[in-house]
């Protein structure tokens, strides 16, 4: 489904105690928020990589500072069964034929989603980011989440626990004189990536549980 308005993902009634967390927000075309989120993303992006971010996906989501309001990370989605996906450039053949020679069961297009415009003003907050978002993407009926992702942000994801399968290499040239506009971002070593969602998701959480104790640790570590 997608968003026709704003939509708050698990923030609190207005009779409730504020969060002192972000809240994961999704903005559709027609949101009169929608213009603040492109604006952060092409300023993560061009401070980032040079590049010039004019397109953006149907649905993006944000992550606010409950203090103040400003946007901390923010991320866009596309579900495959209402046109081609972005990253289907770089393949040889449609997504959903490529995870079926992966040994999976060919997926409809209506369970896989692109993710990307991934930004985040730092790395904390780009992994609560990706947590809340798997979540939201999983009530949303996905399936398989798909993506390009950079070096870092791979690094990033093999952190959290979760180690995407590679269907191909996001090659410029598939791109043509558009390539221009994207700087310094193939110089990352982009790769097309592919997730389970449930397996992603449990990873996730098992990841999340742990690091209380893993604060804990630390602070012990600290007081010795």
């Amino acid at each position: 489904m997608l968003f026709s308005s704003v939509r708050n993902l698990g923030l609190p009634s207005p009779t409730s105690q504020p969060s002192r967390s972000p809240r994961l927000t999704a903005h559709g075309v027609s949101d009169p928020l929608r213009p603040q989120v492109e604006a952060f993303i092409a300023q993560v992006y061009a401070r980032r990589f040079g590049a010039q971010v004019t397109h953006f996906a149907p649905t993006l989501v944000s992550l606010r500072d409950p203090l103040d309001g400003s946007i901390v990370a923010a991320a866009g989605y596309r579900p495959a069964q209402h046109a081609a996906l972005f990253l289907e450039r770089y393949l040889q053949a449609p997504i959903e034929s490529l995870l079926a020679t992966q040994g999976h069961t060919p997926p409809e297009r209506a369970g896989i989603v692109e993710v990307g415009h991934l930004a985040a003003q730092r790395a904390g907050e780009g992994r609560r980011l990706i947590f809340l978002l798997g979540h939201h993407l999983a009530a949303e009926g996905a399936q398989w989440v798909v993506g390009t992702l950079t070096e870092e942000l791979r690094h990033l994801f093999v952190r959290l626990g979760i180690t995407p399968q590679a269907l191909g290499r996001a090659d410029p040239a598939a791109l043509g004189d558009d390539a221009r506009q994207w700087g310094s971002y193939y110089d990352h070593h982009p790769v097309v990536l592919a997730g389970q969602m449930q397996q992603a998701l449990r990873l996730l959480q098992r990841r999340e549980n742990a690091r209380p104790a893993e604060r804990a640790h630390n602070a012990q570590e600290k007081l010795a």
